[in-house]
Order: structure tokens, then sequence, then C-alpha cells
């Protein structure tokens, strides 16, 4: 009788162990171990959602019900998402939905990886800029036959794919050496980094302006890729693709900034003055 039930898997490579991101968690001083742990479990609860950790299709898992279904504490689990944030392993929207970023990586076939990579970037970033609910697409549902299948011609588009993504180029070392620079300790072949380097080799952005966001993070203590990433959708969102237009940009911002400093010290009387006479100029400009 054929088994009709829907199964979903990730399938990780024997170095999967020897990232790294995995290196540096598993060498965390007393929980490095748990966090790994951890790390697998989300992985694992993600799949039925493409990589959301989703309880079902409205709620999203908070570090309680992870501690209920990981068997760890509220108190590891917290830990655990904040150095996952850290590591660029995870990204959390402000609506407290949690996205395991390798995902794609390990589900699937590979010949399509690459595009399932790019097309999940775009969906987290589209969501975190427009706050909408995104289309619940699934993982592929695949019978357990199919688990036993080895496709030589795959493993080789894998490895294909993997050695065109470790070309090092100088962009790729700034930016690599950069992140290191300030504590964010990320491998320059994890989704993490590739999602960074993206804006450079894909938006266009000069790797000038990469640096700056993360010296910008950096100096405002978020050392986390999601907040560079933030920062740098900001830019991109208004056409910002240069370091002179990335100064340009906060100079007139922090300009603003005093204008309303300034504006704000003023007596009802001075304010209600310098609005006539802007409303004048501007009246005496169109005529």
């Amino acid at each position: 009788m054929a088994d009709n039930k829907k199964y979903y898997y990730i399938r990780l490579k024997e170095n999967f162990f020897d990232s790294d991101e995995i290196k540096l968690l598993e060498s965390i001083p007393n929980d490095g171990y748990k966090f790994s742990n951890i790390l697998l479990k989300m992985y694992l609860k993600s799949l039925k959602y493409n990589g959301r950790l989703m309880f079902n299709e409205r709620i999203p898992f908070n570090a309680e019900m992870l501690a209920t279904v990981t068997g760890h504490s509220i108190g590891d689990i917290e830990r655990a998402i904040e150095m996952f944030k850290k590591f660029g392993l995870i990204e959390v929207l402000e609506t407290g939905e949690i996205y395991m970023l390798d995902i794609q990586s390990f589900i699937g076939k590979t010949s399509t990886e690459a595009d399932r990579i790019k097309a999940y970037r775009r969906n987290i970033e589209s969501k975190k800029q427009k706050g909408v609910q995104m289309y619940d697409k699934r993982t592929p549902e695949i019978e357990t036959e199919l688990d036993k299948e080895l496709d030589i011609e795959t493993e080789r588009e894998q490895e294909t794919e993997n050695n065109q993504s470790s070309v090092v180029t100088p962009a790729k070392t700034q930016l690599l050496n950069s992140l290191q620079d300030n504590g964010i300790f990320i491998s320059p072949n994890s989704v993490a980094f590739d999602n960074l380097i993206a804006f450079h080799e894909q938006d266009g952005m000069e790797i000038e302006v990469l640096l700056k966001a993360i010296e910008v993070a950096s100096a405002a203590g978020k050392n986390s890729v999601s907040y560079i990433n933030g920062i740098l959708n900001n830019k991109l969102s208004k056409n910002i693709l240069t370091l002179e237009q990335y100064e340009k940009d906060e100079k007139n911002w922090q300009d603003n900034q005093s204008n309303r400093q300034a504006e704000s010290d003023l007596t009802p009387e001075q304010a209600k003055w310098l609005a006539d006479r802007q409303r004048k100029r501007e009246q005496h400009a169109t005529s």
C-alpha cells in the first residue's frame, strides 16, 4: 500500500558542523552545544512554512513556545536567538516572525537553489519594508521514496554552484574584513554574506556604501547583519548607490533634524512669523 503522507526534510552536508558559523557557535563557553541543538530544531520546525518559524499559518513561534517544543529553557532560547542574529543565521522581523536564512540551501533540488535563495531574501526584505502578510509557499512535499534518490547530475550542479559562490573578489574581501573588524563573524560562503554582497553585485551599490553602513551600525552599537540590511534597504529604496549620495542623504537628514530642533525652540509668535515669511517667499517664487 502506498504511503500517502507528506514529508518535510533537510539535507545537510557531511561538513555542516565544520562551517565557520557552527564552529564559532559551539565554541561559546557552556552554551555552545545547546545553541547548535536549538538551531537544528529551529531549522526543522521552519520547514513546513518554507523557512518561517510558524506554529500555524497565523501565529509565529515566540521564545516561550520554542522553549516548549525544543526542550530548552526560555533563557537558553532567548540567548540563542540573539547569537543567531549576530551570526547572520536568522532574521527577526518587527512582527516577531523568525526566518531561518540558510534554509533554502538545505531543501529541494540543488539546480534551483540559487533562485530560491534570491527569491527568499527578496520576500523577507519585501515584508520588512511593506509590513504585509506573505504568501505561504510550502517547501516541496516529497514522498519517502524520493528520499532515497541520488542524482549524480544534481550533485555536479551543486559542486559547480559551490565553486562559483566561493570565488573571492576584492569587494568580498573588503566586506568580510569590515564585518570581522566590527565583531560580526559570518562565513563568506553563508547566505547572510551573500545577502549583503548582493547589494553591491546585484543592486549596483558601491562597496564603500556597504562599508559605511557597517560603520554606522557599529557606532550605534547594532553589530548585526539584520541592522546593516535595514540601512542598505533604506538607501536602496531612495536609489542611493554611491558613497557621495549616501553622505549627501545623511547631511540632508542631519540638517532637517537641526531645523526641527531650532523650530522647536521658537515661541508660537516667532514660529508663526517664520511660517508666514516662508509662505510669502514661495508665493513670490511662483508669481
